[in-house]
């Protein structure tokens, strides 16, 4: 299968009541993604124990925190990946949790006012359940968010944007490369 995605751009008002939406509809568990030193991965049992919704301390999509979500009836899958100089990384993944979604919520960047730092939600399999799951929450961010360009906007992060705000990929990049109204 190939994948699919939505990108976005958010506040943490704009995204809190469809997170509740489907936590309400769907019994998951969030895992921190990437590449770690031990097999002791970040956990939650609900999005909203992350102290940081709706925020970013990063200012590249490609750095902000990822989360796998899976279901809670399914054991995450962690890949062994040993390394040429020794010693083992922990790989979470979607390579071997075909169940999940991948979910980066990007948020209002720390580091530097008046920047908001896109999200997108992804999927990389067929599974039933990972596609319905991607499904819904796809469909409620069309139906909330107003698409401008190739991503949607939820209402908090547009009115930013009409005031100035820069909505961005990379805060490095030139500003030619920010989402902006046609």
């Amino acid at each position: 299968m190939s994948s699919k995605q939505v990108m976005f751009f958010i506040t943490k008002s704009d995204i809190e009541p469809i997170l509740k939406e489907i936590e309400e509809a769907f019994d998951i568990q969030y895992f921190l993604m990437g590449l770690f030193d031990s097999p002791d991965i970040v956990h939650y049992n609900s999005i909203f124990d992350d102290p940081r919704l709706g925020l970013t301390s990063f200012g590249d999509w490609n750095l902000i925190d990822r989360y796998l979500v899976i279901p809670k009836s399914t054991t995450l899958d962690i890949r062994e990946i040993e390394q040429r100089k020794g010693g083992i990384k922990y790989a979470v993944d979607l390579l071997n949790n075909p169940k999940g979604i991948e979910l980066k919520l990007g948020g209002v960047y720390i580091e530097k006012d008046d920047v908001i730092v896109g999200g997108r939600i992804g999927i990389t399999s067929d599974d039933p359940s990972s596609l319905n799951f991607y499904n819904t929450f796809s469909k409620k961010v069309k139906k909330e968010f107003k698409r401008i360009g190739t991503s949607y906007v939820g209402k908090g992060a547009e009115e930013k944007l009409d005031a100035g705000w820069r909505l961005v990929t990379s805060v490095n990049s030139p500003e030619a490369y920010d989402l902006v109204k046609s």
